[in-house]
């Protein structure tokens, strides 16, 4: 428990830091301080968030993440254009405290969720922290040489709180008090400010903000004056702060209505103290159901998806239901049906009920991921991904598979590709020669380049690439040529060029990773 305090601390000190003026770019606290490419930040995110899960326990539970993701990007609806995918996650520890990391990552103690007394304060938290990520402001301080040690510092803090070893641990907190001394009251101010502009787009008042740090006042004084709640470590003067907001509570007013999340937030602050009375990351029990009523349906249903008569598979499965409400094998089917027949709003409703029936079934929950992506529900089709890659076994299909696609989500696989005529000379403005948006019919050769953004470094010597003509047919698949050091290129010279769409595809197995079009013809 030490040991996952301390690791928290650090994270909250080091990277919860730095703030910006209201557009969230003009103000760099620390003159002279590099910006981190948003490449970096995003890959940065994601290597730590990986740590936080191996390392530290998180709350698994789908509706009180549901409802966290949901409030969280309703939000970020209203920060203007962003570069990331943000994710919400819920750290199991009773402090108040909340902490971003670049890349879109914000993290919530259990105990801030079950202290906010209302959504509004809750909402007061997380404009906080997105104004941290919004301005980039770890990813300002990261190439400073003490952040930068501290950063290098956290997997050995990850690794001291999952082997129970307190010395790196006080190492690295010490690295990351100093840093805090040196940067975060200047940053926090700023979080505030930003953060209470970022509530009122939402239509929430930034009192809720004041009214959360009011509360965090008053644990400092029921733990004592020797304790300082976590949330407070950067910016210790909580009455400026509250002065502050409120002030700004005087000259801002919500832009529209508060969303009606009332019930919806009370209903996961139950759950959660739900789970915590009974020391649980997730409330998975399945209820039990008659399988010898529901099975000869499913069987019914099988044999007639396999004679292709797929709406008198779907009759079959409503039997089932009918027999069996509580099977969650029936929901999921129905959901399989529905996606082969196109009904894809449809299918999704079937596999949220498998889901509610039963959370523990990873195949549901990547299928559910994978039919938001199909009507390019980007975020939902991120969350459900995520639940699927949780609770799938480590080296599972389900959990590689569900990395993977949602590696393709979040990291694009190449900063940048095109199509080319194929012609090298060192005045060419691509590796391979000219950039083409079309090809004329009489054109001797198609000829693609990409280069590889590091995240699919290991890509480089696996994948093939697959030429497609215009009837569908596969006209050529061979592997990638390998120009310079992070560019894949592909060339493809038939004896005549069929006009139409040619389409290029990078594949894996039998997983396509990559694909692009182009046209040929006058």
């Amino acid at each position: 428990m030490a040991a996952r305090r301390l690791f928290l601390i650090a994270v909250a000190l080091g990277l919860a830091a730095s703030c910006v003026q209201d557009d969230g770019t003009r103000f760099n606290p620390i003159p002279g301080a590099k910006r981190l490419s948003t490449d970096r930040e995003r890959e940065l995110g994601w290597q730590f968030d990986q740590q936080v899960q191996a390392a530290i326990p998180l709350i698994r539970d789908i509706p009180v993440l549901e409802f966290i993701d949901e409030l969280g990007q309703l939000m970020v609806d209203h920060l203007g254009e962003q570069p990331f995918d943000y994710r919400f996650r819920v750290v199991l520890d009773g402090d108040l405290n909340a902490f971003a990391v670049p890349g879109g990552y914000v993290y919530f103690h259990t105990g801030t969720l079950l202290a906010a007394g209302d959504v509004e304060e809750l909402a007061g938290v997380l404009a906080h922290e997105l104004a941290h990520v919004k301005g980039h402001h770890a990813a300002r301080i990261a190439e400073d040489t003490a952040v930068a040690r501290a950063l290098t510092s956290f997997l050995g803090v990850a690794a001291s709180a999952a082997t129970g070893e307190i010395a790196p641990a006080l190492a690295a907190e010490g690295i990351n008090v100093a840093i805090q001394l040196r940067f975060t009251r200047q940053y926090e101010d700023e979080a505030d400010r930003v953060g209470s502009v970022f509530v009122t787009r939402t239509g929430f008042s930034p009192l809720g903000m004041a009214r959360f740090f009011e509360r965090i006042v008053a644990e400092q004084k029921r733990r004592g004056a020797g304790s300082i709640p976590p949330y407070l470590y950067s910016h210790p003067d909580a009455a400026d702060r509250i002065r502050v907001v409120q002030e700004l509570a005087q000259e801002l007013r919500p832009v529209g209505p508060a969303p009606n999340l009332g019930a919806r937030f009370r209903e996961m602050q139950a759950r959660l103290g739900f789970l915590m009375d009974r020391e649980r990351v997730s409330w998975d029990v399945v209820q039990p159901f008659d399988r010898g009523a529901s099975d000869p349906e499913l069987e019914r249903a099988a044999t007639l998806q396999s004679e292709g008569q797929t709406e008198a598979a779907l009759w079959a499965l409503e039997r089932a239901e009918a027999l069996a409400p509580g099977d969650p094998r029936v929901a999921f089917r129905r959901g399989e049906l529905l996606m082969e027949l196109g009904r894809t709003g449809e299918a999704i409703v079937a596999y949220r009920r498998a889901v509610f029936l039963d959370p523990n079934r990873p195949a549901v929950l990547l299928a559910l991921g994978r039919a938001h992506r199909s009507l390019e529900h980007r975020r939902k089709a991120i969350f459900f991904l995520e639940q699927a890659a949780w609770r799938a076994g480590p080296g599972s299909a389900v959990r590689l598979q569900s990395q993977r696609e949602l590696e393709r989500l979040i990291f694009p696989m190449f900063t940048q590709a095109g199509f080319a005529d194929g012609v090298v000379s060192d005045q060419a403005e691509t590796v391979l020669g000219a950039p083409l948006s079309r090809y004329p019919a009489d054109a001797p050769r198609l000829a693609w380049w990409g280069q590889l953004s590091p995240h699919y470094g290991s890509y480089r010597d696996v994948v093939r690439v697959r030429w497609i003509d215009p009837g569908g047919a596969v006209a050529s698949e061979t592997s990638p040529r390998r120009r310079q050091r992070t560019y894949l290129a592909a060339v493809y010279e038939p004896k005549r060029l069929m006009s139409g769409t040619w389409t290029l595809q990078l594949f894996f197995g039998t997983e396509v990773l990559y694909e692009a079009a182009v046209e040929v013809g006058p």
